[in-house]
Protein backbone atom coordinates (compact mmCIF):
# COMPACT_ATOMS: atom_id res chain seq x y z
CA UNK A 1 0.00 0.00 0.00
CA UNK A 2 2.80 2.40 0.94
CA UNK A 3 4.71 1.67 -2.27
CA UNK A 4 1.65 2.48 -4.38
CA UNK A 5 1.27 5.82 -2.54
CA UNK A 6 4.90 6.69 -3.26
CA UNK A 7 4.48 5.85 -6.95
CA UNK A 8 1.32 7.96 -7.13
CA UNK A 9 3.04 10.90 -5.40
CA UNK A 10 5.99 10.75 -7.80
CA UNK A 11 3.61 10.59 -10.77
CA UNK A 12 1.89 13.78 -9.57
CA UNK A 13 5.16 15.69 -9.16
CA UNK A 14 6.07 18.24 -11.86
CA UNK A 15 8.75 17.00 -14.27
CA UNK A 16 12.33 17.86 -13.35
CA UNK A 17 12.83 20.14 -16.32
CA UNK A 18 13.46 23.79 -17.06
CA UNK A 19 10.62 26.21 -17.58
CA UNK A 20 10.03 28.39 -20.63
CA UNK A 21 12.29 31.30 -19.66
CA UNK A 22 15.16 29.00 -18.74
CA UNK A 23 14.84 27.37 -22.16
CA UNK A 24 14.71 30.80 -23.78
CA UNK A 25 17.94 31.75 -22.02
CA UNK A 26 19.66 28.59 -23.28
CA UNK A 27 18.54 29.50 -26.80
CA UNK A 28 20.02 33.00 -26.48
CA UNK A 29 23.25 31.57 -25.07
CA UNK A 30 23.62 29.43 -28.19
CA UNK A 31 23.24 32.40 -30.54
CA UNK A 32 24.81 35.33 -28.62
CA UNK A 33 28.29 35.82 -27.29
CA UNK A 34 26.94 37.42 -24.09
CA UNK A 35 23.66 36.20 -22.58
CA UNK A 36 22.11 37.87 -19.51
CA UNK A 37 19.40 36.27 -17.37
CA UNK A 38 17.78 38.89 -15.10
CA UNK A 39 15.66 36.93 -12.68
CA UNK A 40 13.78 37.54 -9.49
CA UNK A 41 14.34 35.49 -6.36
CA UNK A 42 13.61 31.83 -7.09
CA UNK A 43 13.23 32.42 -10.83
CA UNK A 44 15.65 29.61 -11.70
CA UNK A 45 18.76 31.59 -12.65
CA UNK A 46 21.23 28.95 -11.45
CA UNK A 47 19.67 26.10 -13.41
CA UNK A 48 19.47 28.30 -16.50
CA UNK A 49 23.14 29.21 -16.23
CA UNK A 50 24.21 25.60 -15.59
CA UNK A 51 22.16 24.24 -18.50
CA UNK A 52 23.42 26.90 -20.90
CA UNK A 53 27.02 26.14 -19.95
CA UNK A 54 26.46 22.39 -20.42
CA UNK A 55 25.09 22.96 -23.92
CA UNK A 56 28.01 25.17 -24.91
CA UNK A 57 30.54 22.58 -23.75
CA UNK A 58 28.87 19.40 -25.00
CA UNK A 59 26.50 20.58 -27.70
CA UNK A 60 22.72 20.41 -27.81
CA UNK A 61 20.23 18.35 -29.79
CA UNK A 62 16.53 19.09 -30.33
CA UNK A 63 14.73 16.32 -28.39
CA UNK A 64 11.80 16.35 -30.80
CA UNK A 65 13.56 16.22 -34.16
CA UNK A 66 17.05 15.04 -33.23
CA UNK A 67 18.57 17.98 -35.11
CA UNK A 68 21.82 19.38 -33.70
CA UNK A 69 21.22 22.86 -32.27
CA UNK A 70 24.81 23.82 -31.45
CA UNK A 71 28.24 22.21 -31.64
CA UNK A 72 30.57 22.23 -28.61
CA UNK A 73 32.88 25.20 -28.23
CA UNK A 74 36.38 24.76 -29.61
CA UNK A 75 39.59 26.71 -29.22
CA UNK A 76 40.84 28.56 -32.32
CA UNK A 77 43.81 26.90 -34.08
CA UNK A 78 46.31 29.56 -32.96
CA UNK A 79 45.78 28.67 -29.30
CA UNK A 80 46.37 24.93 -29.68
CA UNK A 81 49.36 23.77 -27.69
CA UNK A 82 50.13 22.40 -24.28
CA UNK A 83 47.41 24.42 -22.50
CA UNK A 84 44.01 22.92 -21.82
CA UNK A 85 40.79 24.83 -22.52
CA UNK A 86 39.33 26.47 -19.43
CA UNK A 87 35.89 27.35 -18.07
CA UNK A 88 35.33 29.75 -15.18
CA UNK A 89 32.36 29.55 -12.82
CA UNK A 90 32.29 32.80 -10.86
CA UNK A 91 30.27 34.81 -8.39
CA UNK A 92 30.74 37.65 -5.94
CA UNK A 93 31.97 35.23 -3.25
CA UNK A 94 33.33 31.70 -3.04
CA UNK A 95 30.20 30.59 -1.19
CA UNK A 96 27.95 31.51 -4.12
CA UNK A 97 30.50 30.31 -6.70
CA UNK A 98 30.61 26.90 -5.00
CA UNK A 99 26.82 26.74 -5.12
CA UNK A 100 26.89 27.53 -8.83
CA UNK A 101 29.40 24.71 -9.33
CA UNK A 102 27.00 22.40 -7.46
CA UNK A 103 24.20 23.22 -9.92
CA UNK A 104 26.52 22.69 -12.88
CA UNK A 105 27.80 19.36 -11.49
CA UNK A 106 24.21 18.20 -11.10
CA UNK A 107 23.19 19.18 -14.64
CA UNK A 108 26.33 18.00 -16.43
CA UNK A 109 26.37 14.64 -14.62
CA UNK A 110 29.14 13.10 -12.56
CA UNK A 111 30.11 10.75 -15.39
CA UNK A 112 31.54 13.72 -17.28
CA UNK A 113 33.74 14.85 -14.35
CA UNK A 114 37.17 13.31 -13.79
CA UNK A 115 37.71 11.96 -10.27
CA UNK A 116 40.87 12.97 -8.35
CA UNK A 117 42.28 9.50 -9.02
CA UNK A 118 41.71 9.86 -12.77
CA UNK A 119 43.32 13.32 -12.70
CA UNK A 120 46.46 11.93 -11.08
CA UNK A 121 46.59 9.10 -13.59
CA UNK A 122 46.35 11.51 -16.53
CA UNK A 123 48.87 13.92 -15.01
CA UNK A 124 46.38 16.78 -14.83
CA UNK A 125 46.68 19.74 -12.49
CA UNK A 126 45.81 19.02 -8.90
CA UNK A 127 42.10 18.37 -8.42
CA UNK A 128 40.84 20.40 -5.43
CA UNK A 129 37.84 22.39 -4.22
CA UNK A 130 38.55 25.22 -6.69
CA UNK A 131 39.77 23.22 -9.70
CA UNK A 132 37.86 20.47 -11.50
CA UNK A 133 38.33 18.60 -14.77
CA UNK A 134 35.66 17.68 -17.32
CA UNK A 135 35.94 14.91 -19.85
CA UNK A 136 36.24 16.19 -23.43
CA UNK A 137 33.33 16.28 -25.83
CA UNK A 138 33.68 13.87 -28.78
CA UNK A 139 32.89 16.75 -31.13
CA UNK A 140 35.11 19.27 -29.32
CA UNK A 141 38.89 19.58 -28.96
CA UNK A 142 39.15 16.06 -27.52
CA UNK A 143 41.08 17.47 -24.57
CA UNK A 144 40.11 17.68 -20.90
CA UNK A 145 38.47 20.94 -19.86
CA UNK A 146 39.69 22.71 -16.72
CA UNK A 147 36.91 24.26 -14.62
CA UNK A 148 38.05 26.93 -12.15
CA UNK A 149 35.89 28.33 -9.35
CA UNK A 150 36.65 32.03 -8.98
CA UNK A 151 35.29 35.24 -7.48
CA UNK A 152 35.06 38.85 -8.61
CA UNK A 153 36.42 40.12 -5.29
CA UNK A 154 39.86 40.92 -6.76
CA UNK A 155 39.39 42.19 -10.33
CA UNK A 156 43.13 42.17 -11.03
CA UNK A 157 43.24 38.40 -10.41
CA UNK A 158 41.20 37.92 -13.60
CA UNK A 159 44.11 38.92 -15.84
CA UNK A 160 44.94 35.35 -16.82
CA UNK A 161 44.63 32.82 -19.67
CA UNK A 162 43.78 33.24 -23.34
CA UNK A 163 42.15 29.82 -23.63
CA UNK A 164 38.89 30.60 -21.80
CA UNK A 165 36.04 28.85 -23.62
CA UNK A 166 33.24 30.21 -21.44
CA UNK A 167 32.68 32.11 -18.20
CA UNK A 168 29.52 31.86 -16.12
CA UNK A 169 29.18 34.99 -13.96
CA UNK A 170 26.55 34.52 -11.27
CA UNK A 171 25.06 37.52 -9.37
CA UNK A 172 27.06 39.77 -11.65
CA UNK A 173 25.06 42.86 -10.64
CA UNK A 174 27.06 42.78 -7.38
CA UNK A 175 30.43 42.70 -9.14
CA UNK A 176 32.78 45.67 -9.38
CA UNK A 177 32.83 46.95 -12.93
CA UNK A 178 36.58 46.40 -13.24
CA UNK A 179 36.05 42.65 -12.73
CA UNK A 180 33.69 42.56 -15.72
CA UNK A 181 36.08 44.62 -17.84
CA UNK A 182 39.04 42.36 -17.06
CA UNK A 183 36.94 39.26 -17.71
CA UNK A 184 36.08 40.54 -21.19
CA UNK A 185 39.78 40.91 -21.90
CA UNK A 186 40.08 37.10 -21.88
CA UNK A 187 38.15 36.95 -25.17
CA UNK A 188 40.58 38.80 -27.44
CA UNK A 189 42.02 35.63 -29.04
CA UNK A 190 39.51 32.98 -27.99
CA UNK A 191 35.85 33.87 -28.70
CA UNK A 192 34.87 33.42 -25.06
CA UNK A 193 31.16 33.06 -24.30
CA UNK A 194 29.81 35.00 -21.31
CA UNK A 195 26.84 33.62 -19.40
CA UNK A 196 25.52 36.17 -16.89
CA UNK A 197 22.83 35.41 -14.32
CA UNK A 198 21.71 37.83 -11.63
CA UNK A 199 19.03 39.63 -9.71
CA UNK A 200 19.28 43.37 -10.51
CA UNK A 201 20.90 45.76 -8.05
CA UNK A 202 20.26 49.38 -8.89
CA UNK A 203 21.05 51.00 -12.22
CA UNK A 204 24.76 50.39 -12.21
CA UNK A 205 27.20 49.48 -14.99
CA UNK A 206 25.35 46.21 -15.72
CA UNK A 207 22.17 48.11 -16.48
CA UNK A 208 23.98 50.62 -18.65
CA UNK A 209 26.50 48.47 -20.54
CA UNK A 210 24.74 45.11 -20.82
CA UNK A 211 21.00 45.32 -20.13
CA UNK A 212 20.25 48.47 -22.14
CA UNK A 213 22.68 47.48 -24.90
CA UNK A 214 20.91 44.13 -25.27
CA UNK A 215 17.29 45.21 -24.91
CA UNK A 216 17.58 48.31 -27.10
CA UNK A 217 19.43 46.50 -29.87
CA UNK A 218 22.59 48.62 -29.62
CA UNK A 219 24.78 45.49 -29.40
CA UNK A 220 23.65 42.49 -31.42
CA UNK A 221 26.05 40.18 -29.57
CA UNK A 222 24.11 40.58 -26.29
CA UNK A 223 20.91 38.71 -25.53
CA UNK A 224 18.74 39.42 -22.47
CA UNK A 225 16.01 37.41 -20.77
CA UNK A 226 13.96 38.82 -17.87
CA UNK A 227 12.05 36.42 -15.64
CA UNK A 228 10.00 37.39 -12.59
CA UNK A 229 9.75 35.20 -9.53
CA UNK A 230 6.09 34.60 -10.39
CA UNK A 231 7.06 33.35 -13.88
CA UNK A 232 8.52 30.21 -12.34
CA UNK A 233 5.65 27.69 -12.63
CA UNK A 234 6.80 25.95 -9.44
CA UNK A 235 6.77 29.15 -7.33
CA UNK A 236 4.40 29.41 -4.35
CA UNK A 237 2.13 32.25 -5.46
CA UNK A 238 0.59 32.86 -2.04
CA UNK A 239 4.02 33.06 -0.41
CA UNK A 240 5.14 35.52 -3.11
CA UNK A 241 2.09 37.69 -2.40
CA UNK A 242 2.99 37.91 1.30
CA UNK A 243 6.66 38.49 0.49
CA UNK A 244 5.75 41.35 -1.84
CA UNK A 245 3.81 43.04 0.94
CA UNK A 246 6.80 42.77 3.29
CA UNK A 247 9.33 44.00 0.74
CA UNK A 248 7.46 47.14 -0.26
CA UNK A 249 7.02 48.36 -3.85
CA UNK A 250 10.60 49.36 -4.72
CA UNK A 251 12.39 46.41 -3.15
CA UNK A 252 9.81 43.97 -4.54
CA UNK A 253 10.22 45.47 -8.02
CA UNK A 254 13.94 44.72 -7.84
CA UNK A 255 13.99 41.39 -6.01
CA UNK A 256 10.79 39.78 -7.31
CA UNK A 257 10.07 41.49 -10.65
CA UNK A 258 13.74 41.65 -11.76
CA UNK A 259 13.53 45.37 -12.58
CA UNK A 260 16.45 47.77 -12.40
CA UNK A 261 15.23 50.20 -9.74
CA UNK A 262 17.52 53.16 -9.16
CA UNK A 263 17.30 53.80 -5.43
CA UNK A 264 16.99 50.47 -3.62
CA UNK A 265 19.73 50.17 -1.01
CA UNK A 266 21.81 53.02 -2.41
CA UNK A 267 22.72 56.21 -0.62
CA UNK A 268 21.81 58.57 -3.45
CA UNK A 269 19.07 58.35 -6.09
CA UNK A 270 21.53 58.78 -8.94
CA UNK A 271 20.59 58.13 -12.57
CA UNK A 272 23.06 58.79 -15.36
CA UNK A 273 20.33 59.77 -17.79
CA UNK A 274 19.02 62.39 -15.36
CA UNK A 275 21.99 63.66 -13.39
CA UNK A 276 24.78 63.74 -15.97
CA UNK A 277 24.47 67.02 -17.88
CA UNK A 278 26.69 69.57 -19.52
CA UNK A 279 27.37 72.68 -17.43
CA UNK A 280 24.89 75.51 -18.07
CA UNK A 281 27.79 77.94 -18.46
CA UNK A 282 31.58 77.87 -18.67
CA UNK A 283 31.86 81.37 -17.20
CA UNK A 284 32.83 81.52 -13.51
CA UNK A 285 30.61 84.56 -12.85
CA UNK A 286 27.57 82.44 -13.66
CA UNK A 287 28.04 80.71 -10.28
CA UNK A 288 27.85 82.31 -6.85
CA UNK A 289 29.81 79.50 -5.11
CA UNK A 290 32.95 77.86 -6.49
CA UNK A 291 34.70 75.35 -4.21
CA UNK A 292 36.86 72.24 -4.35
CA UNK A 293 36.50 69.19 -2.12
CA UNK A 294 39.51 67.02 -1.33
CA UNK A 295 39.61 63.56 0.22
CA UNK A 296 43.32 62.82 0.85
CA UNK A 297 44.70 59.32 0.79
CA UNK A 298 47.96 57.45 1.03
CA UNK A 299 46.86 53.83 0.94
CA UNK A 300 43.43 54.92 -0.37
CA UNK A 301 43.01 56.92 -3.59
CA UNK A 302 43.48 60.70 -3.42
CA UNK A 303 40.36 62.40 -4.80
CA UNK A 304 39.39 65.98 -5.55
CA UNK A 305 36.47 67.58 -7.37
CA UNK A 306 35.24 71.03 -8.40
CA UNK A 307 31.69 72.00 -7.38
CA UNK A 308 29.88 75.11 -8.62
CA UNK A 309 26.55 76.47 -7.33
CA UNK A 310 24.53 78.72 -9.62
CA UNK A 311 22.26 81.53 -8.45
CA UNK A 312 19.25 79.16 -8.43
CA UNK A 313 20.95 77.00 -5.80
CA UNK A 314 21.77 74.14 -8.20
CA UNK A 315 25.12 72.39 -7.75
CA UNK A 316 27.24 71.30 -10.72
CA UNK A 317 30.38 69.16 -10.67
CA UNK A 318 32.71 70.64 -13.27
CA UNK A 319 35.80 68.42 -12.94
CA UNK A 320 37.22 65.51 -11.00
CA UNK A 321 40.67 64.18 -10.21
CA UNK A 322 41.23 60.63 -8.95
CA UNK A 323 44.61 58.98 -8.38
CA UNK A 324 44.85 55.49 -6.90
CA UNK A 325 47.84 54.44 -4.86
CA UNK A 326 50.23 56.48 -2.75
CA UNK A 327 49.31 59.94 -3.98
CA UNK A 328 50.05 62.99 -1.80
CA UNK A 329 48.90 66.58 -1.79
CA UNK A 330 51.95 67.71 -3.78
CA UNK A 331 50.80 65.53 -6.68
CA UNK A 332 47.52 67.46 -6.78
CA UNK A 333 48.88 70.99 -6.42
CA UNK A 334 49.17 71.70 -10.19
CA UNK A 335 45.66 70.43 -10.88
CA UNK A 336 44.15 72.34 -7.94
CA UNK A 337 45.93 75.54 -8.98
CA UNK A 338 44.66 75.13 -12.52
CA UNK A 339 41.07 74.67 -11.35
CA UNK A 340 41.32 77.57 -8.91
CA UNK A 341 42.49 79.83 -11.74
CA UNK A 342 39.93 78.47 -14.21
CA UNK A 343 36.88 78.90 -11.97
CA UNK A 344 37.97 81.46 -9.39
CA UNK A 345 37.61 78.94 -6.58
CA UNK A 346 36.82 80.54 -3.22
CA UNK A 347 38.03 77.74 -0.94
CA UNK A 348 39.41 74.22 -1.00
CA UNK A 349 37.78 72.06 1.69
CA UNK A 350 39.97 69.17 2.88
CA UNK A 351 39.09 66.29 5.19
CA UNK A 352 39.42 67.76 8.71
CA UNK A 353 41.14 64.58 9.90
CA UNK A 354 44.16 65.40 7.72
CA UNK A 355 45.45 68.75 9.03
CA UNK A 356 48.89 68.06 7.54
CA UNK A 357 47.37 68.07 4.04
CA UNK A 358 45.57 71.32 4.81
CA UNK A 359 48.81 72.93 5.94
CA UNK A 360 50.75 71.58 2.94
CA UNK A 361 48.28 73.12 0.49
CA UNK A 362 48.39 76.41 2.41
CA UNK A 363 52.17 76.51 2.10
CA UNK A 364 51.70 76.10 -1.66
CA UNK A 365 49.56 79.25 -1.75
CA UNK A 366 46.18 77.49 -1.91
CA UNK A 367 43.36 78.63 0.39
CA UNK A 368 42.74 75.26 2.03
CA UNK A 369 40.32 74.85 4.95
CA UNK A 370 39.25 71.85 7.04
CA UNK A 371 35.77 70.82 5.99
CA UNK A 372 32.86 72.02 8.09
CA UNK A 373 31.81 69.28 10.49
CA UNK A 374 28.02 68.98 10.64
CA UNK A 375 26.79 67.18 13.74
CA UNK A 376 23.63 65.21 14.35
CA UNK A 377 21.22 65.71 17.19
CA UNK A 378 23.37 63.64 19.55
CA UNK A 379 26.32 65.97 19.03
CA UNK A 380 28.61 63.17 17.83
CA UNK A 381 27.66 61.67 14.48
CA UNK A 382 28.73 63.65 11.41
CA UNK A 383 28.61 61.44 8.31
CA UNK A 384 24.85 60.97 7.97
CA UNK A 385 23.93 64.62 8.74
CA UNK A 386 26.25 65.65 5.89
CA UNK A 387 24.91 62.89 3.63
CA UNK A 388 21.38 64.13 4.32
CA UNK A 389 22.32 67.53 2.91
CA UNK A 390 23.36 65.95 -0.39
CA UNK A 391 20.30 63.66 -0.38
CA UNK A 392 18.06 66.71 0.01
CA UNK A 393 19.68 68.30 -3.03
CA UNK A 394 18.97 65.14 -5.03
CA UNK A 395 15.32 65.18 -3.96
CA UNK A 396 15.03 68.83 -4.98
CA UNK A 397 16.71 68.22 -8.35
CA UNK A 398 19.61 70.51 -7.49
CA UNK A 399 22.67 68.36 -8.10
CA UNK A 400 24.26 67.35 -11.43
CA UNK A 401 27.66 66.23 -12.68
CA UNK A 402 29.41 66.77 -16.00
CA UNK A 403 29.43 63.80 -18.42
CA UNK A 404 33.22 63.61 -18.13
CA UNK A 405 33.05 62.81 -14.39
CA UNK A 406 33.01 59.05 -14.87
CA UNK A 407 34.69 58.15 -11.58
CA UNK A 408 32.08 60.07 -9.61
CA UNK A 409 29.22 58.48 -11.55
CA UNK A 410 30.55 55.02 -10.80
CA UNK A 411 30.83 55.80 -7.10
CA UNK A 412 27.27 57.14 -7.05
CA UNK A 413 26.13 53.84 -8.57
CA UNK A 414 27.95 51.73 -5.95
CA UNK A 415 27.73 53.75 -2.71
CA UNK A 416 25.29 51.76 -0.60
CA UNK A 417 24.12 51.00 2.90
CA UNK A 418 25.06 47.63 4.40
CA UNK A 419 21.38 46.63 4.32
CA UNK A 420 17.93 48.02 3.67
CA UNK A 421 17.36 48.14 7.43
CA UNK A 422 20.52 50.22 7.88
CA UNK A 423 19.22 52.72 5.33
CA UNK A 424 15.97 53.11 7.24
CA UNK A 425 17.74 53.34 10.59
CA UNK A 426 20.16 56.04 9.44
CA UNK A 427 23.32 53.95 9.81
CA UNK A 428 26.47 55.00 7.97
CA UNK A 429 26.98 53.72 4.42
CA UNK A 430 29.66 51.18 3.60
CA UNK A 431 33.05 52.91 3.52
CA UNK A 432 34.08 51.58 0.11
CA UNK A 433 34.58 53.25 -3.29
CA UNK A 434 33.36 56.58 -1.96
CA UNK A 435 36.43 58.83 -2.17
CA UNK A 436 35.04 61.36 -4.64
CA UNK A 437 31.70 61.27 -2.84
CA UNK A 438 33.46 62.10 0.43
CA UNK A 439 35.25 64.99 -1.28
CA UNK A 440 31.90 66.16 -2.68
CA UNK A 441 30.30 65.93 0.74
CA UNK A 442 33.07 68.04 2.27
CA UNK A 443 32.63 70.76 -0.36
CA UNK A 444 28.84 70.91 -0.50
CA UNK A 445 28.11 70.50 3.24
CA UNK A 446 30.71 73.14 4.12
CA UNK A 447 28.81 75.65 2.01
CA UNK A 448 25.24 74.55 2.66
CA UNK A 449 25.63 74.03 6.43
CA UNK A 450 22.48 73.94 8.51
CA UNK A 451 19.82 76.50 9.58
CA UNK A 452 20.85 79.12 12.14
CA UNK A 453 19.06 77.40 15.01
CA UNK A 454 21.16 74.27 14.39
CA UNK A 455 24.46 75.86 13.47
CA UNK A 456 27.20 73.29 12.81
CA UNK A 457 30.23 73.32 15.04
CA UNK A 458 33.71 71.85 15.33
CA UNK A 459 34.91 69.58 18.10
CA UNK A 460 37.78 71.96 18.89
CA UNK A 461 36.02 75.23 18.09
CA UNK A 462 35.59 77.19 14.88
CA UNK A 463 39.29 77.93 14.54
CA UNK A 464 40.29 74.30 15.18
CA UNK A 465 42.65 75.34 18.03
CA UNK A 466 42.87 72.65 20.75
CA UNK A 467 41.13 73.66 23.97
CA UNK A 468 41.99 72.87 27.59
CA UNK A 469 40.00 70.21 29.37
CA UNK A 470 36.61 71.29 30.65
CA UNK A 471 37.32 70.38 34.30
CA UNK A 472 40.25 72.40 35.75
CA UNK A 473 42.90 70.45 37.63
CA UNK A 474 43.08 70.49 41.43
CA UNK A 475 45.96 72.64 42.74
CA UNK A 476 47.33 72.94 39.21
CA UNK A 477 47.61 69.17 38.73
CA UNK A 478 45.37 66.52 37.29
CA UNK A 479 44.68 63.95 40.01
CA UNK A 480 43.51 60.43 39.36
CA UNK A 481 40.61 59.72 41.76
CA UNK A 482 41.00 56.96 44.29
CA UNK A 483 38.80 53.90 44.25
CA UNK A 484 36.79 55.31 47.19
CA UNK A 485 36.23 58.64 45.39
CA UNK A 486 35.29 56.86 42.17
CA UNK A 487 32.70 54.64 43.89
CA UNK A 488 31.27 57.62 45.77
CA UNK A 489 30.83 59.50 42.50
CA UNK A 490 29.06 56.50 40.99
CA UNK A 491 26.75 56.33 44.01
CA UNK A 492 25.83 60.00 43.61
CA UNK A 493 25.17 59.44 39.91
CA UNK A 494 22.82 56.52 40.53
CA UNK A 495 21.09 58.32 43.45
CA UNK A 496 20.34 61.29 41.20
CA UNK A 497 19.04 58.99 38.46
CA UNK A 498 16.77 57.13 40.92
CA UNK A 499 15.52 60.43 42.34
CA UNK A 500 14.61 61.63 38.85
CA UNK A 501 12.79 58.37 38.13
CA UNK A 502 10.72 58.70 41.33
CA UNK A 503 9.76 62.26 40.38
CA UNK A 504 8.64 61.03 36.98
CA UNK A 505 6.37 58.41 38.54
CA UNK A 506 5.01 60.88 41.07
Amino acid sequence: MISWLIVAAIACMPPLDRHYWQGEYCRLARSHRTALFCGGLGAGKSIAGADALCELLYGAVDPRTGARLVDPLRLPPQTLGELFPEVWIMSKSYTLADQAWGYFRWRVGTKRIYSPKECRKLGLERHDARTHWLKPSPRGDNRPICVRIRTAHDPEALRATHVLLAAWGDEIAHWPELAWLNLQGRGIVTPTRYLLTTTPKGRNWLYRDVYLAGTQGNDKSIGVVTCRSADNPWADKEYLRRLRAKFGPDYAAQELDALFVANVGYVYDFDRQVHMKELPSNEPDFYDERVIGVDPGYGDPYAACVWLRDHAGVWWMAAERYVAGKAIADDFVPWIREQCSRWGVRAVYVDKRRPSDVELLRRRGIRALPNLEVFGEDGRRTIMPMVRIVQRLFREGKIFIAPSCEWTAEEFENYAFPSREAKNAGENPVDYRNHLLDASRYAIASVEGLPQDRRPRYRQGADQVPRAKANPPKNGKYVIPSAKEYLAAQDRKFDLAAKGARRGRG
